[in-house]
């Protein structure tokens, strides 16, 4: 099939969103939940063991002024991410201070670029109302939701994967050869930026779509053209390859380990024994696809019930709504995950997060545009948005403290005031902290003062001294005074 019967096939709507008044109420929705997420960052507490984790190695980035290879302890290189989504955070905490908001607020602008992406990739080919409904449900997606603010690689992960998959759309609806070649410069330098993200296994994600899409519809003529682009393979070489190559010149062993055990070990060996960073999931064969459902559950059970009301008198069938050729890509989307995860066991639920561009264009083929406007619809996301709010404005920050070691340390510095840090003061662990304890201390406890006063314990609380003696507890641990 060539680009030009895509073309064809499709409702070209180049529009801005807001000039169709049936798009705005979505908007409206989009702009809501963008909001609310912009004001929940500095709500909760940095978490055990995932978020708390990057945001040290985003702090030691800041103060170990190592912009080369990341750390997980100062003396410690940390060689399992690339490190594009630390370079964001730590910029932002060089600008605006290391804590919370700083910390989260790259993921938030890496969830804008996936929502341009989709919005640039649908532009040629969808209305604006079904172009704004998309949006807001990917961002209202809860796993996307997520994503978008908590310091982690998958918001980063996202954005530059969607960004592939939407030059590749761009590239088959593109008008002329010109067109053409953009969209697959662009495509290079989403790949670049995957590789920079999470790795050879980024790539594969980015690009097994197209791939599979490709092969279904037959468009070797649009592979033909961006393969054959020699500024293509320099933009994603020329992004990915140099920092690789420093490196391991840096930490020589870095390939071997990143490589080999990250992207091979980890997903084929159950209970893989080689992280040096954290512990192996051991999930049971094809959990990805619970995973998924999870991650887009509102709107998974929206578009079935849509379905399962409308069999009878629908006329128009679905694929036919979004356009048979994007329903067939949006089913490779969301099959990409699932074909390279279904086998694999240790895995977690954020890698759910590639597939819910492709859910939620299934979704919306579910719909006809004219009637999408209807409060029948958009209804759906205010109630999806109101849970929302609850979850991370009021749950979140209360069930986020039990997970992180923030008010230990602050009910800490509190009792000890100026002194706190210092040898007249000392704060103990009768463990190794964790990594959100190395974080609110500011990295103090990684050398703590020599012959200090023990006057603070952080003790496990299964220990046989009274809950109610302690100065503060989350899940695990109580500071009490020292004996």
């Amino acid at each position: 099939m060539s680009s030009a019967s895509i073309n064809a096939s499709q409702t070209p709507s180049a529009s801005p969103l807001r000039s169709a008044p049936s798009a705005r109420p979505w908007l409206y929705l989009l702009l809501a939940a963008v909001l609310l997420r912009l004001l929940s960052l500095p709500l909760m507490a940095l978490t055990d063991h995932t978020e708390a984790r990057y945001a040290e190695i985003a702090r030691l980035m800041v103060q170990l002024g190592d912009w080369v290879s990341p750390h997980v302890t100062p003396t410690e290189v940390f060689w399992a991410k690339p490190p594009l989504s630390t370079w964001s955070q730590a910029l932002l905490m060089e600008l605006f201070g290391v804590n919370e908001w700083s910390g989260r607020l790259a993921a938030l602008g890496w969830a804008l670029l996936g929502l341009w992406s989709l919005d640039w990739m649908l532009r040629p080919s969808l209305a604006p109302v079904q172009r704004a409904a998309a949006l807001a449900a990917l961002m209202l997606c809860p796993m996307y939701f997520i994503c978008a603010g908590a310091v982690m690689t998958d918001a980063t992960l996202m954005a530059t994967v969607l960004l592939v998959q939407a030059a590749w759309w761009r590239s088959l609806t593109a008008p002329d050869a010109a067109s053409v070649r953009r969209a697959g410069r662009v495509l290079a330098l989403g790949l670049g930026l995957a590789l920079l993200t999470k790795g050879p296994a980024a790539g594969v994600l980015a690009l097994l779509p197209p791939v599979l899409h490709a092969l279904w519809r037959r468009h070797w003529g649009a592979v033909s053209r961006i393969v054959r682009d020699p500024l293509a393979w320099l933009i994603w070489l020329g992004l990915a390859v140099p920092w690789y190559v420093w490196a391991e010149q840096r930490t020589p062993g870095f390939l071997q380990y990143f490589l080999l055990g990250e992207h091979v070990m980890r997903f084929l060996q159950p209970g893989w024994k080689g992280d040096r960073y954290g512990f192996a999931h051991a999930q049971p064969i094809g959990m990805i696809w619970l995973f998924v459902l999870i991650s887009a559950l509102p709107w998974v059970l929206h578009g079935l019930a849509a379905w399962l009301g409308g069999r009878r008198a629908r006329t128009t069938p679905a694929p036919e709504r979004l356009g048979r050729e994007l329903w067939a890509y949006a089913l490779c989307i969301t099959a990409a995950p699932l074909l390279l995860f279904s086998a694999a066991r240790n895995i977690i639920p954020t890698y759910a997060v590639t597939a819910l561009p492709g859910v939620v264009l299934l979704w919306l083929a579910q719909f006809d545009a004219a009637k999408l406007g209807t409060a029948r619809h958009w209804g759906t996301g205010v109630v999806v948005l109101l849970l929302t709010a609850m979850g991370f404005l009021w749950l979140g920050p209360k069930e986020s403290l039990r997970a992180s070691d923030r008010e230990l340390i602050h009910a800490y510095e509190k009792a000890c005031g100026a002194q706190a840090w210092t040898a007249a003061c000392g704060l103990q662990y009768a463990s190794k902290p964790d990594h959100s304890a190395f974080f609110y201390s500011a990295g103090r406890l990684y050398a703590p003062p020599p012959r200090a006063v023990v006057r603070y314990q952080v003790l496990d609380r299964d220990t046989q001294r009274p809950h109610g003696e302690a100065l503060a507890c989350n899940k695990h641990l109580c500071l009490y005074v020292a004996p």
